[in-house]
């Protein structure tokens, strides 16, 4: 019986032997049938990963070209309107004149007509230009380059421009007398440096005395020496044949004074002439107080300016006087109402109303 047991125990654990063995022999088999399987798919992985990545060093390539080129566009070569700004100023000038003696005119005329266009070439120039409506023709009365580069505190004018000699800090409608005698466009080559505190300006132009010429020498300097308030001075080496100003060298002063809606300025200007004891001198003194004027942003306003050792220059008065108010009459408009009294060196008075429309675009 023992025997039995035993022989039947050993038959169990060769079966179980044997099963042991099929299925080792059938993972293995499967291991070898799938393992080919595998490697395939690790390839394609491989594959698909490597052209993800070109792909995205592609995308990335494209996107640095792209940017660029936008670049480019922005600061040389964009569309006009990225580019090129147009701007403009008419004033309708109504009047009424008396002169001593009962003589007395009335018009209303056209008296200001101004196109500017201005025109960034690219990051470092830029072309300035104004048309101008003038005694029934159109005239190109500035057109200059400003270069320099965005980072520099220098900067160089080349072009027909105002030379920056009289500095008009004027309220009024009506100029003071120092722009009559010193409005001046010609050639002119200026170099300028400047920061948030002082500006200088060094330039040569080419004065009527001899026509063609680069001639004259100008030189300024401007000052802030605290917020609102600023001080200036300017030279002339010449002025000879300027708006009829004798020959000799000019200097000038001046100051601005800003606190709120109150504007004070004063410029002085003053001709060492050579062939003459008769040194012509210009004052002038502005004021300005921006308010409420009828339910309307505007101001009101008084200039005087005076010459004296003028009466050899050509139409130059001795005094004048501008009282006035302004006020706005929508966006970019305005209406001026002022009184001007202007005396000569003959002692003859005449008194001004003027009533303007103002507009800009």
């Amino acid at each position: 019986m023992l025997q039995y047991n035993l022989l039947l125990l050993h038959k169990d654990e060769g079966k179980n032997h044997e099963k042991k063995t099929a299925i080792a022999t059938c993972v293995a088999a499967a291991l070898a049938i799938s393992s080919p399987a595998f490697a395939d798919v690790a390839e394609e992985l491989a594959a698909m990963k490597a052209r993800i990545a070109q792909l995205e060093s592609q995308l990335a390539t494209q996107q640095e070209t792209l940017a660029k080129q936008k670049n480019v566009s922005n600061t040389s070569s964009g569309g006009f309107a990225d580019n090129v700004s147009v701007s403009g100023a008419m004033e309708i000038l109504a009047t009424h004149s008396e002169e001593d003696g009962g003589n007395s005119t009335n018009d209303v005329v056209l008296d200001t007509f101004e196109l500017g266009i201005e025109a960034k070439i690219n990051e470092n120039v830029t072309l300035s230009s104004l048309i101008e409506y003038e005694d029934d023709k159109l005239d190109v009365t500035e057109a200059y380059a400003v270069i320099g580069a965005p980072d520099s505190n220098l900067a160089l004018t080349v072009g027909k421009a105002p030379v920056p000699f009289a500095v008009i800090n004027s309220n009024s409608w009506t100029d003071p007398l120092t722009d009559d005698a010193f409005d001046i466009k010609e050639g002119m080559a200026m170099v300028s440096w400047g920061n948030d505190s002082l500006t200088l300006d060094a330039y040569t132009f080419n004065g009527a005395e001899d026509g063609d010429t680069l001639d004259t020498v100008g030189l300024g300097a401007d000052f802030a020496v605290t917020e609102g308030l600023s001080f200036g001075a300017g030279y002339l080496s010449d002025v000879a044949d300027l708006n009829g100003l004798p020959a000799g060298d000019a200097w000038r002063l001046n100051g601005l004074y800003e606190a709120g809606a109150l504007a004070l300025s004063a410029e002085y200007i003053d001709i060492d002439a050579d062939n003459t004891s008769i040194d012509p001198t210009f004052l002038h003194l502005n004021a300005g107080y921006a308010t409420n004027v009828f339910g309307a942003d505007g101001q009101i306003f008084a200039g005087y300016s005076e010459t004296d050792d003028g009466q050899n220059v050509v139409d130059l008065a001795e005094e004048r006087i501008v009282l006035g108010v302004e006020r706005s009459f929508g966006e970019n408009a305005s209406v001026v109402a002022e009184y001007v009294r202007e005396e000569s060196y003959s002692n003859e008075e005449t008194d001004t109303l003027n009533l303007v429309l103002v507009t800009e675009f």
